[in-house]
């Protein structure tokens, strides 16, 4: 593959006390079925000043219509934030993009092909979408598309890999100590990837997603599972029913259920004590005892919470920074600046870190 790394570097500079330190957050750029691909990588202020230290690394990957800049900043809060309190190297791979013109106005399109939102509609089983759906935009290399099809039609579980193996070779990050995170469709794209390749993480979390009905994960898998969703989202809504657009999902406690039974785990169900989950109301519960004792699958629920991440209170990050004006053109800026560290990222990253492979 030809890696070209962005000339442009952005650094940003952090005073503590009389301790003066610089990050890095760089975007490379890298050739995937002929297609020019990127993703961005935060380097945390630690990863310079200890050469022999390895680093544990989360994959965030961004939903439907956004960015990864987006989902750094926005959907997330600062997700760097966390990655300086706690020495974590991420990467924010970029969805395939395109322009087109969606109910009368110009939109900037992203996501991700789980492979199951784009295929057709299997006899027997229950229907994917309503008949009076949205057309959304059909990606420009996709030959066909479904009716109920919206998603990218390129190889992005390849791509995903292949970022994952690159990270791992080019930078001093703990192989047993990478992780994925998802939003939306990248949430669903979390999950999908997790099931194809457990063995290439240690843990995973999705997040206010799922993937379409009857569409579970078959695979028998040892990779720890986080699902988080809002009660009243009605984007992916949790309990099948039908989307604002028209979409079926399957249950979330499908999801969990059929992951937990795959693993052996036990039947119980356990009140988990997530950090901040109590703080926050969040009802948390978890499924262990499984064929490792190391092994769980947990689930959260945000009781009044839409289809956003975990301490925000709206869906953003439909936008991007200034490190992909060259490569997102026609999108909006992203405005907000968050300071403070987000407690859903602190959450998520309380089950992340229980996990590590041997």
């Amino acid at each position: 593959m030809n890696i070209k790394i962005l000339i442009g570097l952005t650094v940003y500079l952090y005073l503590f006390g009389s301790n003066l330190w610089a990050e890095e957050y760089l975007s490379i750029k890298k050739d995937w079925e002929g297609v020019e691909r990127e993703y961005l990588i935060y380097l945390p202020s630690s990863y310079k000043e200890n050469k022999e230290k390895t680093f544990p690394v989360i994959f965030g990957i961004h939903g439907y219509t956004g960015t990864a800049s987006g989902f750094q900043k926005e959907t997330t809060k600062g997700m760097n934030l966390l990655a300086e309190k706690e020495d974590i190297v991420i990467v924010y791979p970029q969805g395939s993009h395109f322009n087109a013109v969606f109910q009368d106005k110009s939109t900037f399109v992203s996501s991700w092909n789980d492979l199951v939102s784009n295929k057709e509609q299997e006899p027997g089983k229950p229907q994917k979408c309503k008949l009076n759906r949205p057309n959304y935009p059909k990606p420009p290399e996709c030959s066909d598309f479904s009716f109920c099809a919206w998603t990218s039609c390129y190889d992005d579980l390849g791509f995903l890999k292949s970022v994952i193996e690159e990270v791992s070779s080019r930078y001093r990050v703990d192989k047993k100590r990478r992780y994925m995170v998802g939003m939306s469709n990248g949430g669903a794209m979390t999950y999908r990837f997790s099931c194809l390749y457990p063995k290439l993480l240690s843990a995973s979390v999705a997040v206010a997603s799922s993937v379409p009905i009857s569409n579970s994960c078959e695979n028998k898998s040892d990779l720890p599972l986080l699902i988080i969703y809002g009660s009243l989202d009605r984007t992916t809504p949790h309990d099948g029913s039908s989307s604002s657009d028209g979409f079926f999902y399957e249950p979330v406690y499908e999801l969990f259920n059929n992951w937990a039974n795959a693993m052996n785990c036990s039947d119980n169900l356990i009140n988990s004590d997530l950090m901040f989950s109590k703080k926050k109301e969040l009802i948390c519960t978890k499924r262990n005892e499984c064929d490792s004792s190391k092994l769980e699958v947990q689930i959260c629920e945000i009781p009044g919470g839409g289809h956003y991440w975990p301490g925000q209170n709206e869906s953003v990050g439909y936008c991007r920074d200034s490190l992909q004006k060259n490569n997102v053109q026609s999108y909006y800026e992203c405005k907000r600046e968050y300071k403070k560290l987000n407690w859903g990222n602190e959450l998520i990253w309380n089950f992340l870190k229980q996990h590590q492979r041997t």
